[in-house]
């Protein structure tokens, strides 16, 4: 079983078009009507609503209107619109039109990127316990950008918006308890918070608690609970989960309907190197397919044009196998 990597780094993960925020319970009735319409995707029906309003200067309005605007939702898209709409919600105090602007600056959605004046949106937003900023400023403090990397306040952000019920913080809060990055290390509280964020659907989460179980860092191992979490994982893209699924059907660890090479095809077609390495062994030996030199070919070449994707030793064994399979004869290559 593969180790854990991804657990003890923080990365952002952009959305090209984020879910909009809930609309407040102290909403107005207008609000949350537009709220639901445009969860609906009834964006004309949303606009009727939310125009009138924020004509007349409502914050939650003029952020709405905004996230529509700069989505092109129901409207031609019309970025510095949506930002002055933001704006003028911001300097009201609404924390969601802070948190846009926040997303805005730091991610360079057709504005220049400015990490400082993101860190300083997300902390208004912060404030008023908006969790998806507070996630934002665990982030901005772990990899020290727009502020001064400081993993233990990574850490203390992480917490008040995995308070919040935030999966990604959660998550993150996991990987700082994993790696003991500005929090005691523990694998026992990195597994809860892993638990809580796999729970809600966070695919990476999942991973690295089914690593946990199966390593039995935590505690005692527990194989059936991994692989269901591993199912879960790769059920949500992560193909390294893929990945230790087809190792374990190689060793006769998974179920009875899990082959090595399906589950090493999948990785393969989702662009993981080493899943295009292990399906081209499979198809060089025919192990759960029949024997496809040529095809063998192409995906271990694919597995080497990735730079880094391949460990060290992996990288060898897959450009020997690429080796053997050039001095095959050309009519072994391309079959009849």
């Amino acid at each position: 079983m593969r180790k854990i990597v991804a657990a003890i780094f923080f990365s952002f993960i952009a959305l090209a078009a984020p879910a909009l925020a809930d609309a407040p319970a102290k909403s107005s009735p207008e609000i949350r009507k537009a709220y639901q319409l445009i969860v609906a995707k009834d964006y004309a029906g949303a606009l009727a609503v939310i125009e009138p309003l924020a004509r007349k200067g409502d914050p939650q309005a003029e952020h709405m209107l905004g996230y529509l605007e700069q989505y092109g939702f129901g409207v031609e898209k019309n970025l510095k619109r949506a930002i002055d709409l933001y704006y003028k919600a911001a300097v009201a105090g609404n924390a969601d039109a802070q948190f846009a602007l926040g997303e805005l600056a730091f991610l360079g959605d057709g504005v220049d990127p400015d990490p400082a004046r993101a860190a300083g949106w997300y902390r208004l937003a912060a404030e008023q316990d908006h969790a998806g900023a507070e996630t934002r400023l665990g982030q901005l403090y772990a990899e020290g950008k727009g502020v001064d990397k400081d993993l233990k306040q990574a850490a203390g952000w992480f917490e008040k918006a995995a308070g919040h019920d935030d999966p990604m913080a959660e998550y993150y809060l996991g990987n700082a308890y994993y790696a003991g990055a500005g929090v005691a290390q523990s694998y026992a509280n990195a597994a809860k918070w892993y638990e809580r964020a796999s729970a809600a659907g966070n695919a990476d989460a999942a991973y690295n608690l089914a690593l946990i179980y199966y390593n039995g860092a935590a505690g005692e191992t527990d194989a059936a609970r991994a692989l269901a979490l591993l199912r879960q994982a790769a059920g949500g893209g992560v193909t390294d989960a893929m990945v230790a699924i087809g190792l374990l059907a190689h060793d006769g660890r998974a179920g009875p309907d899990d082959k090595p090479a399906d589950w090493f095809e999948k990785a393969a077609e989702a662009g993981d190197p080493a899943g295009a390495f292990l399906f081209a062994v499979a198809l060089s030996q025919g192990d759960g397919r029949p024997k496809d030199p040529a095809k063998a070919l192409f995906w271990v070449d694919r597995a080497l044009s990735e730079k880094d994707g391949l460990s060290g030793e992996m990288r060898m064994n897959a450009e020997a196998l690429r080796g053997e399979l050039a001095r095959a004869p050309a009519a072994a290559r391309t079959g009849p």
